[in-house]
């Protein structure tokens, strides 16, 4: 990235993607608690929280809940009777999140499970509508195969995060769904190394 293009992209997320003190706070958490700097930007986070209200979201699954800092970004965008079930595979995030989401004042919407993600998937009850992975990116496959069909609404959303610095790991799941007949699917460039593959689910499907 130019210089000059860092600095319309710092204009551009001072404008749009704000942070409040408690998503501050949480970013704040990941970093005490030292854990991977693998989290969505505030941008990313804007654009998931635009897309989830403007299909009416109102319950979400996420794969990979990290500290906690995206699911605030996901839930705020629901309903008061919306609902975020989110799966973490390590106690010590899980530990950290809660406390986000504490803080946040939405804990009482998310319902977060600690386990091994395929396992927890087997388990949910569908169908949601909208689903954020961003766990294992080999993974992807396994994902969407106990999701899809029975436990994503039609009109339903896949987001996948590092739809680009993650690609060669994701390589089966790009070929499977910009090919799938029931979805349509864009990647929206975040910056200029990442992005988030979107994928809708027709509601004829």
């Amino acid at each position: 990235m130019t210089a000059d293009a860092g600095r319309l992209a710092a204009y551009v997320a001072s404008l749009f993607a704000r942070e409040d003190a408690a998503l501050a706070a949480a970013r704040a958490g990941h970093r005490r608690a030292d854990l991977p700097e693998i989290f969505v930007s505030a941008e990313e986070g804007t654009i998931l929280h635009l897309l989830l209200r403007m299909v009416g979201a109102r319950r979400v699954l996420e794969v990979g809940t990290l500290g906690g800092y995206s699911g605030i970004w996901l839930v705020r965008a629901l309903p008061p009777n919306g609902r975020l079930v989110t799966i973490e595979g390590d106690e010590g995030h899980a530990a950290v999140a809660r406390e986000a989401f504490d803080r946040a004042g939405v804990a009482d919407r998310v319902d977060l499970r600690v386990g091994e993600a395929r396992d927890t998937l087997a388990t949910l009850e569908g169908p949601f509508d909208a689903v954020f992975l961003d766990a294992d990116k080999g993974g992807q496959m396994d994902y969407f195969k106990k999701l899809y069909p029975k436990k994503l609404a039609p009109g339903g959303m896949i987001a996948v995060h590092n739809a680009v610095s993650e690609a060669g790991d994701m390589k089966d799941y790009m070929d499977m769904i910009r090919r799938h007949p029931d979805f349509d699917t864009v990647i929206v460039s975040t910056t200029m190394a990442d992005g988030i593959c979107l994928s809708y689910r027709h509601r004829a499907a």
